[in-house]
């Protein structure tokens, strides 16, 4: 019998594209597309996974554990419990560095929070030269923290810019960083003076995203400046300002270089802060079951300010 030559029927494909075919068999064909899309995103994360595993969520478990041991970095670690952190309790350094701390905080975020925002107000209008003036108002947060810590140091010295500045207005000499009253204060100008780029920037983000359509109902309906920022601007941009709040106040509770390099925690202790007082126990003293425990209160401190940051933006309207 005659075998029969007559074309197969063509079949046409399916418009569009169907993500369940296998691509080929560098994967075996046993992977979809979209499988094989997922692995490679994450084979694009992993980088940045691995360092957050070595170099952060790894120390950080490693000091949990350390705070429950005797360790002089010379010896083998000697399990003690909670010894160690009965030990900083009843150090009145550890008391005196965690309220200075406290001060420096909150010293240095509220002056932030409103003039970031009036800088930001300021910079949201219309000017000659405007970027240029963005430019320089973001600059200080663009420079090295050493390097701003060293000028400073310089500017505060009895013969520097700020005394010569101040003997114009008839007030004397003063050794900003050698004196327990005006050390403390000093370092708070530098965290205020640093900090208000960084917060201004996000404030003005948050200004910019408020539609115009609001400040122009608000107009036709007869508010004033004065009335178009407490009943348009605040509202909408509360869930920024709230954002700013707490971000400030977990910035300035880890504030470290300004105090190793400008005071090294004096004069008496006056700027000792917390994360100081850990590297002076844990690299001055050679106790490092003591500094882990004491790294671990200020983890715990600045967590309660993270369960308070996501409390208040959930009020705030964000997700």
């Amino acid at each position: 019998m005659a075998e029969s030559y007559a074309p197969a029927a063509k079949v046409r494909p399916k418009a569009g594209f169907d993500d369940r075919l296998p691509l080929g068999a560098a994967w075996g064909g046993r992977l979809s597309l979209r499988a094989r899309l997922r692995w490679a995103g994450f084979l694009f994360v992993l980088p940045a996974l691995l360092h957050l595993l070595i170099f952060k969520f790894y120390p950080m478990l490693e000091a949990a554990r350390l705070s429950f041991f005797r360790y002089d970095l010379l010896t083998p670690p000697v399990f003690n419990g909670l010894l160690n952190y009965k030990a900083i309790w009843e150090n009145p350094l550890f008391h005196q560095s965690f309220w200075v701390s406290a001060k420096y905080m909150f010293g240095v975020s509220l002056p932030e929070w409103f003039l970031a925002l009036g800088l930001a107000l300021l910079l949201n209008r219309r000017m000659p030269g405007q970027p240029l003036i963005r430019l320089a108002y973001f600059l200080p947060i663009a420079m090295s923290q050493i390097v701003v810590a060293m000028v400073w140091k310089f500017m505060y010295n009895p013969l520097g810019l700020v005394n010569t500045l101040l003997g114009f207005v008839g007030i004397g000499r003063t050794n900003w960083l050698s004196t327990e009253e005006t050390a403390l204060p000093a370092l708070i100008a530098i965290g205020v003076w640093r900090g208000i780029p960084l917060f201004g920037v996000i404030y003005l983000a948050g200004l910019q995203s408020i539609p115009k359509e609001y400040y122009e109902a608000a107009t036709i309906d007869g508010a004033g400046p004065w009335q178009r920022f407490v009943h348009v601007t605040l509202p909408l941009l509360m869930p920024t300002i709230l954002f700013v709040m707490v971000m400030s106040l977990l910035s300035a509770v880890k504030v470290f270089l300004n105090p190793l390099v400008m005071t090294e925690g004096g004069p008496n202790g006056t700027t000792r802060v917390l994360p100081y007082f850990i590297y002076e126990t844990g690299f001055a003293y050679y106790r490092m079951g003591e500094a882990a425990a004491a790294s671990m209160v200020l983890f715990a401190f600045v967590f309660g300010l993270t369960l308070i940051q996501l409390r208040l933006l959930r009020r705030g309207g964000v997700e």
